[in-house]
């Protein structure tokens, strides 16, 4: 039996249940995810931090108009907070003090709260940095933490109490029909819908291929993480109460992460769409780059994982459709797809309710005929 809807969304990760949210205020919407939960590979593998200053303008534009709904959600959708003040050190180097103040001078206009910090005022935040590592650090004071299970949960109850529903468990084939609607065959039931939204993730191009669509350039690139646990350190028996620190090269970061710190080298290694895992190598390699500006030893880890962020070209997301208006993509989004999700949902229900436009420096089509482009690889 078939099931027909206004729009698909296949895939529940944080991109499709924030589009199936705003979309079903006004739309009948089915969210379709083969796996047996929602966002089991990258949504539920994030570093759950809100960064106004985050990998360029257009990324962090969208952050920003995703502020308000962070900070003041709309009534009934939450009954906890969904943001908790962290704050953040971008830490300098000795031989960054150039580098740090080309940062500044980029960021201070969109982001006028940043500010430097002494070495000592950097340490009397973090203890465990080396003094002799560090020239003062850049201070984020608007750097929040995101409870990810939440926001995910609100987003997805939202999409219920309008009328979606979630189909997970599904191995889906999508063809088009005769009357040019998107059907979605799964093992025990069928969908369709005029519109399809692929919010496949690291998956993205595997769903258009599928739908008969041409795959643009998104490259799946594994990020590992772990935990250790401060017991045995001196500084405490629980995840303490420091900002998020991370080095301006874009090489490391650790943040206070219940039973002690969560640290990650910011590895993005190209890598095939599967359930990522983490590699020694790169455990290994965060672990000397902690302790090289850090009185601590790694000598045990907790617990550890890796997830795949999916990263186009110019590092921004892919929202709208290309030759096919009602095949939409919403990928692409490069490890920011949490903190941005508020205003990426509303864009696209904009764009498909109300027939807005979408930013020209999102839609897919700047991707036109990129096969042919130097530089670019097909993923």
């Amino acid at each position: 039996m078939q099931d027909n809807f206004d729009f698909m969304v296949v895939g529940a990760g944080i991109a499709g249940l924030s589009a199936a949210y705003f979309l079903s205020q006004s739309a009948r919407v089915a969210v379709i995810e083969r796996e047996a939960s929602p966002g089991y590979h990258a949504s539920g593998r994030s570093a759950a931090v809100f960064i106004e200053a985050y990998d360029n303008p257009t990324v962090s534009d969208l952050s920003l108009q995703s502020k308000s709904f962070f900070k003041s959600p709309p009534a009934e959708f939450s009954d906890y907070p969904l943001v908790q003040p962290l704050g953040g050190l971008m830490l300098i180097r000795p031989d960054e003090i150039d580098v740090a103040a080309d940062y500044l001078a980029t960021w201070s206009e969109r982001c006028p709260d940043l500010s430097l910090i002494t070495t000592d005022e950097a340490v009397e935040q973090v203890p465990v940095l080396k003094t002799s590592a560090i020239n003062g650090a850049i201070y984020d004071p608007n750097l929040m933490a995101i409870d990810t299970n939440q926001l995910m949960q609100c987003f997805l109850r939202g999409v219920r109490k309008n009328g979606g529903k979630l189909f997970c468990d599904a191995d889906v084939h999508v063809t088009r029909t005769p009357a040019k609607l998107w059907q979605v065959d799964c093992s025990d039931a069928s969908f369709a819908a005029p519109t399809l939204i692929n919010a496949g993730g690291a998956w993205a191009n595997d769903v258009a291929k599928n739908a008969g669509i041409a795959a643009l350039p998104i490259t799946p690139c594994r990020r590992t993480a772990f935990i250790i646990d401060l017991a045995s350190t001196g500084f405490g028996t629980k995840a303490p109460s420091w900002p998020m620190v991370r080095t301006l090269r874009q090489d490391l970061y650790f943040k206070p992460e219940e039973p002690g710190l969560l640290i990650s080298p910011q590895d993005e290694t190209p890598a095939p769409a599967c359930d990522a895992q983490p590699e020694e190598l790169d455990i290994a390699v965060a672990a000397n780059r902690f302790e090289l500006l850090c009185q601590l030893r790694v000598s045990s880890v907790k617990s550890r994982w890796a997830g795949l962020r999916s990263i186009t070209p110019d590092r921004r997301p892919l929202i709208g459709s290309t030759d096919d208006e009602h095949f939409v993509w919403l990928a692409g989004q490069g490890g920011a797809g949490f903190q941005t999700s508020p205003s990426v949902g509303q864009l696209i229900a904009d764009a498909l309710l109300h027939g807005k436009s979408v930013p020209k420096d999102v839609d897919p089509k700047r991707f036109s005929g990129w096969e042919n482009a130097s530089g670019l690889q097909a993923q």
